[in-house]
């Protein structure tokens, strides 16, 4: 009989399935790895961002990567949970890499990518940077300043020999051109890359939701989610509160400005990042090319003609502050309307020593600060109260 009741709760055992987990694991390895149990309880729902997705499996996720940059091809990634076996390799198409998580140290080669880690609470994990003459993030700056981050360099120019030296599990890279990128150097070298896509977003909240990206590899999940669907509704609050202006009442908005160096004044298209922040901040761009995803070059002539009874202008200039300054580059920018009724911003409000300006660091994690400050612009009677986090108004005097 006894006999009897051990093979009976033998096969029982087998038959009932493992208790699965009710959190993801953040730290450590698991020791009595089940195929039977889902490892990743708290998983993350794409909403916005088009250039990446994720699939899960029981103790693995595949994380893909599209359109990183012209003509570049799909990127795959396999996040293995730490303590549960990888699956094979020929399972998956060439150059596909593989990574243990949650995780260890990261260097990261964009300010853009700081945010996320400063908001999950990675900043522990970060051993390297690209540079931090243009970091915004204050901890990071610090702790570069006080020798505790390493500044690896650009490009494919990268010091190798540091970065290996460092050991990071995890480089955050990015790409335009393979040619004079780092990540062929750094996979030639055996260092695990991930290409973070985010700029290639065409809307805010897509570019916004890429910090759950890099949630992925920490099995943070739970915690991005939370962070974003609270900047997706501060920003869909914003947005709604501009939509409630009429179309009459949306003023005519003046974007960039042409400067000697360049050759070109750029304005962004309707369907462009800028081009949806000014839609959704209750603005008319003007010569924004209707349905358009890029920038068109434009003649100082053609905005003259086109742009000089703007009502705002945000000429999105670095180190500006003054109407004087402005005038000094070309006397002609004294013309047009937004000029002399003083409607003139920058959106360098929070800009560090060297020109480093947190509104293409913190910003792009965060555009409900951005479209909040659009608003206030706009609209000021919509937002009276607003303190401005990233423009400022170009001093008069």
């Amino acid at each position: 009989m006894h006999v009897k009741l051990v093979v009976f709760f033998t096969i029982l055992m087998f038959l009932v399935p493992a208790t699965a987990q009710d959190v993801n694991l953040t730290e450590g390895c698991i020791t009595d790895y089940s195929p039977d149990v889902d490892y990743f309880p708290e998983k993350i729902e794409i909403l916005d961002a088009e250039r990446f997705a994720v699939a899960y499996h029981n103790h693995y996720k595949v994380v893909s990567v599209s359109d990183a940059y012209d003509g570049a091809p799909g990127f795959n990634y396999v996040l293995v949970q730490c303590g549960a076996p990888a699956p094979p390799a020929a399972d998956f198409a060439d150059g596909t890499q593989f990574i243990e998580v949650p995780t260890g140290d990261i260097i990261t080669l964009s300010t853009t990518q700081l945010p996320a880690l400063a908001q999950l609470d990675l900043l522990e994990h970060l051993v390297g940077v690209d540079s931090a003459f243009y970091i915004s993030t204050v901890e990071v700056a610090d702790a570069v300043a006080d020798g505790q981050i390493a500044e690896v360099g650009f490009g494919a120019q990268i010091n190798i020999e540091l970065v290996l030296n460092l050991e990071p599990q995890l480089v955050m890279s990015y790409g335009y051109n393979p040619d004079t990128d780092a990540h062929p150097v750094l996979l030639d070298a055996g260092v695990f890359t991930a290409l973070d896509a985010s700029w290639r977003e065409l809307s805010p909240l897509g570019r916004a939701e890429w910090l759950k990206f890099t949630a992925l590899f920490y099995n943070r999940e739970a915690a991005a989610t939370e962070i974003y669907d609270a900047i997706a509704s501060e920003y869909k609050n914003a947005r709604q509160i501009a939509a409630s202006v009429s179309e009459a009442n949306r003023p005519s908005v003046l974007i960039n400005s042409f400067l000697g160096y360049a050759d070109a004044w750029f304005i962004p298209g309707q369907e462009t990042y800028v081009g949806r922040l000014i839609r959704d901040a209750g603005g008319e761009l003007l010569l924004a090319e209707e349905g358009s995803t890029s920038s068109q070059g434009l003649s100082f002539e053609a905005v003259y003609e086109g742009g000089l009874a703007a009502d705002v202008w945000l000429v999105e200039t670095f180190g500006l502050s003054s109407q004087a300054e402005l005038l000094a580059l070309d006397n002609r920018f004294g013309d047009f309307d937004a000029f002399q009724s003083g409607e003139v911003w920058n959106n360098n409000a929070d800009e560090n020593a060297n020109g480093g300006n947190n509104y293409y660091e913190w910003g792009v994690t965060n555009p409900h600060l951005v479209l909040g400050d659009l608003v206030a612009i706009l609209h000021p009677d919509l937002l009276p109260e607003r303190e401005f986090v990233f423009y400022q108004k170009l001093a008069s005097e």
